[in-house]
């Protein structure tokens, strides 16, 4: 090979590699950098997605079971637990999560049917004060809305505040509305088929029960003590009727046609 031979085929590689590492260098930007119009898909198979804001923060994920988030973190702090469903979650400024929809239903080689779905939305820092639920065993199902009582600390604070309490303590802390959640009203269907609505105090006791079936539709008021106190409602005869409860339990009066 001459000089001016090797001359030129230096200049080839030369010319070769800048136009290749220029053409890389705009793919890099191009790859990174926000598309000038909004992209259109007319279908998309994914197995998790990430909504984000601009800085990265994470605000709902659907997934499916196999990519799921595990557990939650709270205060910087993570609470690990085992999730198996798909499902969707929510997420507040502090990219902890706030609420969510999980789903799920298969049927055993018996044919009974276990199957659910459930979305909620939490209290900052806390867990689910609104709750829509579906929950099947078998034939038996119920489904409602239910909502919540959750203490103000965090779940983080809240469990290392008790971690070391004991049951009894545990139970006063959680009647106070201290640990844990505290139904309060729930609407609904019940196992066996009624229609409900039920209301609970501040210490999650129930106070007020109506229920509606095809014999009877009833309401049902209670004392503190959780006594049955006054039934207003209309029996299996289809006959209206007021009854009146003692301390001890026994009806005291009746009003009825």
């Amino acid at each position: 090979m001459n000089p001016q031979q090797l001359a030129r085929d230096v200049k080839f590689l030369k010319t070769y590699t800048l136009g290749t590492t220029a053409a890389l260098v705009v793919l890099v930007f191009c790859a990174f950098s926000k598309p000038e119009k909004i992209m259109r898909f007319g279908e998309i198979s994914v197995e998790r997605l990430n909504l984000i804001e601009p800085d990265g923060t994470v605000k709902m994920i659907m997934a499916n079971k196999e990519r799921f988030p595990q557990g939650v973190t709270i205060d910087g702090k993570h609470i690990d637990y085992k999730r198996s469903n798909p499902g969707m979650l929510f997420y507040n400024d502090k990219g902890e999560e706030c609420g969510g929809l999980i789903f799920g239903g298969q049927k055993d080689a018996q044919g009974k049917v276990q199957a659910g779905g459930h979305f909620s939305l939490d209290r900052f820092g806390q867990d689910q004060v609104i709750a829509l639920t579906y929950q099947q065993q078998g034939p038996n199902y119920t489904a409602g809305l239910t909502f919540n009582d959750a203490p103000e600390e965090s779940v983080t604070a809240m469990q290392e505040r008790y971690k070391n309490a004991t049951p009894e303590e545990k139970t006063q802390a959680q009647r106070e509305g201290k640990l844990g959640l505290l139904p309060r009203v729930y609407m609904g269907t019940t196992r066996s088929k009624s229609s409900a609505l039920l209301m609970n105090d501040q210490q999650g006791d129930n106070r007020v029960m109506l229920l509606a079936n095809d014999e009877q539709s009833t309401l049902d008021f209670k004392d503190s003590k959780g006594r049955l106190r006054l039934t207003i409602g209309v029996d299996a005869k289809n006959q209206p009727v007021v009854r009146f409860f003692d301390e001890a339990g026994k009806e005291a009066k009746t009003i009825g046609l």
